[in-house]
């Protein structure tokens, strides 16, 4: 490689809003100290990201799938790549490989994206990592009710190929020169991690994605409002959210509630809905001026963070094995309840919302960790902007 710019950042991030919502504002505040970044997101976010001012990683990928129905039960999205043949991982790490060889940033920061942490073990580049503990190798809590097929033998192939270092596992393919939790230790609890990774605290840049959402509607009356959020409607475990939203809808429209869903900005199919108010919006952030008494959600990392540090209980309903995940280390903090992915159904959801709307433990518990995470006044966006410049600057 050239020379890298001294002072440019490049984000490779996985698809969905998940990894935006957490990486906008770091790169807000590394602008602020006059830090360039520019980022690469999977999926259909991108236009939407550029129109909003952020500068985008221009990327040549090749088709890449997995086999849908099984990856609903794999916890990590490193083993998707047991499932590619060398050349096909190749086209993929090369195309990181080229983008970031144009670019030359001083630094990549990756979040859960196995083909750019590949490429950039691959040239050496200073690296990052943003992550959660289910996806690394220190996590605390046992994932072996769901098998896994084996990444290693093609991780390592790939950085075979380039002459670069073997890792232990496809885990640590996640493991940066620093890795950053945007989390507390309670919801993603690890042992004998080592001293270059940093819990950040919840990192919420809601009010940063560029959708436009609806003014907020009056309450029909005094009733619980409920914001439901779905997630995307497809992803690679298949229609996952889709059918949360039929399932989420039929069960919301039993219970006596003002509901507010949001769409992400994605092209949802809107069931017929029964219920007393129902607002269909692409985004709301839960904040003072909307403050709902239950989030029902998908169970990603995000949305769960969200909840429990603005104090409101959840209801979880996972479309795959890592939100599970991010569900039961929820609930085992009191902030709400959750169905297993094998139990979802209209009536079981509906059970679990009626539920957690009516026993008073729930939000107590969640004022309390949202309180507790306040007091601990964790560095979020601004210590993982600093932390990234003392790298740069060696």
């Amino acid at each position: 490689m050239r020379s890298a710019h001294p002072k440019r950042v490049f984000f490779f991030l996985s698809a969905g809003w998940g990894p935006v919502v957490r990486a906008l504002p770091v790169i807000n505040r590394l602008a602020d100290h006059g830090v360039a970044s520019a980022l690469a997101v999977g999926g259909g976010a991108g236009s939407q990201i550029r129109s909003a001012g952020f500068d985008l990683v221009e990327l040549d990928l090749p088709a890449f799938n997995a086999p849908a129905q099984m990856a609903r039960t794999w916890w990590s999205p490193y083993h998707f790549l047991a499932h590619c043949d060398l050349k096909t991982l190749l086209g993929q790490v090369d195309a990181y490989r080229t983008a970031i060889t144009r670019g030359q940033p001083a630094l990549v920061v990756t979040d859960i994206n196995p083909l750019a942490a590949l490429a950039v073990r691959s040239l050496r580049v200073p690296h990052v990592t943003i992550s959660q503990s289910l996806f690394l190798p220190f996590r605390k809590l046992n994932c072996a009710r769901w098998a896994l097929p084996p990444a290693l033998a093609s991780i390592n192939a790939v950085l075979d190929h380039y002459g670069a270092e073997r890792v232990e596992s496809a885990e640590h393919l996640d493991v940066g020169d620093i890795t950053l939790v945007p989390s507390i230790p309670e919801f993603d609890p690890m042992a004998d991690a080592p001293s270059s990774l940093n819990y950040l605290g919840p990192i919420l840049g809601n009010a940063l994605v560029p959708l436009l959402g609806a003014d907020r509607s009056a309450s029909p009356s005094a009733v619980p409002e409920i914001f439901f959020y779905p997630g995307r409607p497809h992803d690679t475990t298949g229609a996952a959210g889709q059918a949360l939203l039929d399932v989420g809808l039929a069960a919301l429209s039993a219970i006596d509630a003002t509901v507010t869903v949001a769409t992400g900005g994605h092209a949802f199919a809107i069931p017929r809905y029964e219920g007393r108010h129902l607002e269909v919006v692409a985004w709301r952030v839960i904040s003072d001026g909307y403050r709902p008494d239950l989030i029902v959600h998908h169970g990603g990392h995000g949305a769960c963070l969200t909840a429990m540090s603005a104090g409101i209980p959840s209801v979880v309903v996972p479309t795959h094995a890592e939100r599970e995940y991010n569900a039961r280390n929820l609930v085992a903090l009191g902030c709400g309840a959750f169905v297993a992915m094998d139990q979802i159904d209209t009536d079981n959801v509906r059970r679990a919302i009626a539920s957690v709307i009516e026993s008073p433990a729930h939000a107590r518990a969640c004022a309390q960790w949202s309180e507790t995470i306040a007091a601990r006044k964790y560095g979020g966006a601004e210590l993982a902007a600093h932390t990234m410049m003392r790298m740069m600057d060696g």
